[in-house]
Protein backbone atom coordinates (compact mmCIF):
# COMPACT_ATOMS: atom_id res chain seq x y z
CA UNK A 1 0.00 0.00 0.00
CA UNK A 2 2.87 2.20 0.45
CA UNK A 3 3.67 1.93 -2.95
CA UNK A 4 0.00 3.57 -3.90
CA UNK A 5 -0.67 7.28 -4.80
CA UNK A 6 -3.32 8.73 -3.92
CA UNK A 7 -5.17 12.27 -5.18
CA UNK A 8 -4.87 15.20 -2.75
CA UNK A 9 -8.35 15.42 -3.27
CA UNK A 10 -9.68 12.36 -1.99
CA UNK A 11 -7.67 12.14 1.40
CA UNK A 12 -10.18 12.92 3.85
CA UNK A 13 -8.00 11.99 7.02
CA UNK A 14 -4.04 11.01 7.91
CA UNK A 15 -4.49 9.45 11.62
CA UNK A 16 -1.36 9.55 13.41
CA UNK A 17 -1.02 6.01 14.97
CA UNK A 18 -1.93 4.18 12.34
CA UNK A 19 -0.59 5.68 8.96
CA UNK A 20 -3.47 4.67 7.40
CA UNK A 21 -5.15 6.99 4.62
CA UNK A 22 -9.08 7.34 4.49
CA UNK A 23 -10.63 8.39 1.30
CA UNK A 24 -13.63 10.64 1.26
CA UNK A 25 -16.77 9.58 -0.67
CA UNK A 26 -16.33 9.79 -4.33
CA UNK A 27 -19.25 12.44 -5.28
CA UNK A 28 -22.56 11.60 -6.71
CA UNK A 29 -22.63 10.94 -10.48
CA UNK A 30 -25.33 11.38 -12.62
CA UNK A 31 -27.09 8.99 -14.60
CA UNK A 32 -26.27 9.38 -18.56
CA UNK A 33 -29.21 10.28 -20.77
CA UNK A 34 -31.54 11.74 -17.56
CA UNK A 35 -32.07 14.94 -17.20
CA UNK A 36 -34.09 16.63 -14.40
CA UNK A 37 -37.63 17.34 -15.02
CA UNK A 38 -37.84 21.38 -15.09
CA UNK A 39 -41.09 22.44 -13.08
CA UNK A 40 -44.05 23.00 -14.39
CA UNK A 41 -45.11 26.01 -15.37
CA UNK A 42 -47.82 27.71 -14.01
CA UNK A 43 -49.43 30.92 -15.89
CA UNK A 44 -50.37 33.69 -13.57
CA UNK A 45 -52.62 35.35 -16.28
CA UNK A 46 -53.47 34.97 -20.09
CA UNK A 47 -53.42 37.61 -23.01
CA UNK A 48 -55.56 37.41 -26.19
CA UNK A 49 -53.52 37.61 -29.34
CA UNK A 50 -56.51 37.64 -31.95
CA UNK A 51 -57.79 40.49 -33.56
CA UNK A 52 -59.86 42.84 -32.23
CA UNK A 53 -63.46 42.24 -32.30
CA UNK A 54 -65.63 45.35 -31.77
CA UNK A 55 -68.32 44.59 -28.84
CA UNK A 56 -66.60 41.27 -28.09
CA UNK A 57 -62.57 41.13 -27.08
CA UNK A 58 -59.85 43.54 -27.65
CA UNK A 59 -56.30 42.43 -28.62
CA UNK A 60 -53.88 42.48 -26.00
CA UNK A 61 -56.72 41.87 -23.33
CA UNK A 62 -54.97 40.71 -20.29
CA UNK A 63 -56.90 38.16 -18.05
CA UNK A 64 -56.50 37.09 -14.61
CA UNK A 65 -56.23 33.20 -13.71
CA UNK A 66 -55.42 30.21 -15.57
CA UNK A 67 -56.54 29.35 -19.43
CA UNK A 68 -59.42 27.00 -18.69
CA UNK A 69 -61.08 29.72 -15.89
CA UNK A 70 -60.46 32.22 -18.71
CA UNK A 71 -61.38 30.17 -21.45
CA UNK A 72 -64.65 29.37 -19.18
CA UNK A 73 -65.27 33.24 -18.61
CA UNK A 74 -65.49 33.62 -22.12
CA UNK A 75 -67.38 30.93 -23.22
CA UNK A 76 -70.04 33.64 -24.52
CA UNK A 77 -67.90 34.90 -26.85
CA UNK A 78 -66.30 31.38 -27.67
CA UNK A 79 -69.45 29.72 -28.77
CA UNK A 80 -69.70 32.81 -31.56
CA UNK A 81 -66.28 32.69 -32.35
CA UNK A 82 -64.33 29.48 -31.45
CA UNK A 83 -61.17 30.52 -32.59
CA UNK A 84 -60.64 33.03 -29.90
CA UNK A 85 -59.93 29.98 -27.13
CA UNK A 86 -56.92 29.27 -29.67
CA UNK A 87 -55.73 32.45 -29.38
CA UNK A 88 -55.53 33.15 -25.49
CA UNK A 89 -52.39 32.41 -24.49
CA UNK A 90 -50.56 31.94 -20.91
CA UNK A 91 -47.80 33.79 -19.67
CA UNK A 92 -44.99 31.32 -19.74
CA UNK A 93 -45.87 30.99 -23.41
CA UNK A 94 -46.40 34.61 -24.56
CA UNK A 95 -43.08 36.25 -25.97
CA UNK A 96 -42.79 32.93 -28.19
CA UNK A 97 -46.41 33.06 -29.19
CA UNK A 98 -46.56 36.42 -29.59
CA UNK A 99 -43.89 36.03 -33.28
CA UNK A 100 -45.86 33.14 -33.78
CA UNK A 101 -48.92 35.26 -34.72
CA UNK A 102 -47.40 37.11 -36.85
CA UNK A 103 -44.93 34.19 -38.62
CA UNK A 104 -46.67 32.33 -41.46
CA UNK A 105 -46.61 28.97 -41.05
CA UNK A 106 -48.00 28.14 -37.35
CA UNK A 107 -51.51 26.83 -36.24
CA UNK A 108 -51.47 30.86 -34.20
CA UNK A 109 -50.86 32.65 -37.22
CA UNK A 110 -53.74 30.73 -39.23
CA UNK A 111 -56.31 31.00 -36.80
CA UNK A 112 -55.82 34.58 -36.50
CA UNK A 113 -56.29 35.47 -40.10
CA UNK A 114 -58.78 32.93 -40.09
CA UNK A 115 -60.49 34.93 -37.38
CA UNK A 116 -59.93 38.04 -38.88
CA UNK A 117 -61.12 37.36 -42.52
CA UNK A 118 -64.36 35.62 -40.27
CA UNK A 119 -65.50 39.13 -38.75
CA UNK A 120 -65.63 41.15 -41.42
Amino acid sequence: MADQKIPAASVEAVPAETGEVTRAPAPAKRAKGKTAKKPERRDDFCVYLGPTIIGVIQRGTVFTGSKQEVIASLSGAIERYPLIATLIVGSSTLPEDHIKVKKPGNLLYVNYHALAKGIK
